[in-house]
């Protein structure tokens, strides 16, 4: 009855986050039935494990922060009672925040945040080749305090390996890049810019991927784009607010992920400790507010949906602790508010 999911925590001093009490790396697990969450191990010698996703089903891809050194990104191989090590390699950015992989190409794109850098690594049989190709985005926005400078967030590739898409929360860009023609030199990349302020942070893909969904951590907004899947551009049609009318407090959006119905799309809002709950069309690809979860914690930096999207598992950062809730399969709504709580130091990814 259990299934198994990693969590990522801050677990070294650095930058934005003074405050830690994490563990870097931890394995636990969720009763598929209760709800209850529980650790299985933890694996200390990963700092400050900031994002995490897996190649196939036996690799297990880290993004290590050192925050103002270059950060890492490992490979680390999925065993029954252990993680075992397969390979590191710089990332030549500081704060490196976000990695996707796409096994078409067997390429993996990892992004630093403070310096905005996209590095992009080949991988073989489960190693990471050292970065092939480093990116540095330019550019700045109207916020003098988070858009001083270009700031690279978010790396997430096209189902189909063609094209890849940098969200830079400190130029209001979208950069794409077509994958079978890198470079490594900024002309080959294009940029697809948003509205002014907003800060875009991440993004997911629609059932299709004809649709791409947009978080912004600035003002919390989710925007919706049109996909060409030949030329990879961007076209606006939705632009939604994820906080209620009447909050006064400081917009600060993180997480967003689509529930594995595709019927629903989740979004974290981390000062009001809140997830917004959007229901999707699925021939507009338009976003309807559903309902807002009460996380019982404070900032859910990240959560995640365990693979029958029965439970979501999300980390509240700043009250250290990771909490389960109930959720619809099918339709992919909530049908309880937290079912479980678990201590666990900083924790600000999820993975299952």
């Amino acid at each position: 009855m259990e299934q198994i999911f990693y969590v990522g925590s801050y677990s070294k001093k650095g930058g934005y986050f003074p405050r830690i009490s994490g563990e870097g790396l931890t394995k636990c697990a969720l009763n598929v039935k209760t709800g209850e969450l529980k650790k299985k191990e933890s694996y200390q010698e990963v700092p400050n494990a900031t994002y995490l996703t897996k190649y196939g089903s036996e690799i297990l891809l880290v993004a290590s922060d050192e925050y103002y050194n270059p950060g890492n990104v490992l490979s680390v191989a999925l065993q029954k009672d252990t993680l075992v090590p397969l390979s590191s390699q710089s990332t030549h950015g500081a704060a490196t925040c976000h990695l996707s992989v796409n096994d078409v190409v067997d390429m993996v794109f990892v992004v630093s945040y403070l310096d905005s850098r996209l590095s992009v690594h080949d991988m073989k049989e489960g190693k990471l080749s050292p970065a092939k190709y480093v990116y540095q985005y330019q550019g700045h926005g109207p916020n003098k305090e988070r858009q001083e400078q270009s700031h690279a967030h978010c790396a997430q590739v096209s189902s189909d390996g063609k094209w890849l898409y940098v969200c830079d929360l400190g130029s209001d860009k979208i950069w794409i890049h077509d994958i079978e023609n890198l470079t490594g030199e900024f002309t080959d990349v294009i940029g697809i810019t948003v509205p002014s302020g907003y800060g875009p942070r991440h993004l997911v893909f629609g059932e299709k991927f004809t649709h791409v969904y947009v978080i912004c951590e600035l003002n919390a907004h989710v925007l919706t784009y049109n996909r060409n899947e030949e030329t990879g551009m961007l076209t606006l049609i939705d632009d939604q607010a994820t906080l209620p009318e009447n909050y006064d407090g400081i917009p600060s959006a993180a997480a967003i992920r689509m529930h594995p119905s595709k019927n629903t799309l989740y979004i974290s809002n981390r000062i009001h400790n809140s997830i917004a709950v959007f229901s999707i069309n699925r021939f507009t690809g338009t976003l309807t507010f559903e309902t807002r979860i009460d996380t019982e914690g404070n900032e859910p930096r990240d959560f995640d949906f365990d693979p029958s999207g029965e439970w979501l598992v999300c980390a509240n950062q700043d009250s250290d602790t990771i909490v389960s809730i109930k959720l619809d399969a099918n339709t992919g709504l909530p049908t309880s508010g937290v079912k479980s709580v678990l201590e666990c130091g900083t924790p600000v990814c999820v993975l299952f």
